[in-house]
């Protein structure tokens, strides 16, 4: 896995390459809601680059449509900045029932016209923020990617090793 910024310079201003929302078009809202279909109060934030609402009433939805492959494995995923409400990622026109708070989520493509996004589901007391929205096709998956728990959420606990080199512990 690699981890980097894209970024240069033009006319003594740095310049850092929008998020790769891979098949969402403008997924880091660099371009504000440019390219995103909204039901009601989503709004965003030209300085920070991101997507906001209210959270003040349920299916708020933020999404774009698309004709996915029957029978394909699909991955969504969003970053959860700041809010108290529930926001769900809303696949094939219905919510998945998967918070964007858990993490990435596996389905499988329908071959139909379809909604790909996220709402709110539980309204929440202050404004949700979100960012970094992306939709990737997994093509030949090696693993199931639509299992549960998600076999690619992997829990890192460090084990302490020493070695005793004569006498020495490394």
């Amino acid at each position: 896995m690699r981890f980097g910024l894209n970024f240069g310079l033009q006319n003594g201003e740095l310049l850092v390459s929008p998020f790769n929302g891979y098949m969402f078009v403008n997924g880091g809202f660099e371009d504000g809601l440019n390219g995103w279909q909204q039901a009601y109060a989503w709004t965003a934030s030209v300085d920070a680059d991101t997507a906001e609402n209210p959270a003040t009433s349920i299916n708020e939805l933020l999404f774009q449509n698309f004709t996915l492959e029957l029978g394909e494995v699909y991955r969504i995923s969003a970053l959860y900045v700041s809010g108290d409400a529930t926001i769900n990622y809303i696949v094939n026109d219905v919510d998945s029932g998967v918070s964007i708070e858990d993490g990435a989520y596996a389905f499988v493509g329908d071959g139909i016209a379809r909604s790909i996004g996220i709402g709110i589901t539980v309204v929440g007391t202050v404004k949700s923020v979100v960012d970094n929205l992306r939709l990737r096709h997994i093509p030949n998956p090696t693993v199931d990617f639509t299992a549960t728990p998600d076999p690619l959420l992997i829990e890192y606990v460090p084990n302490a090793v020493t070695h005793n080199n004569g006498g020495n512990n490394l």
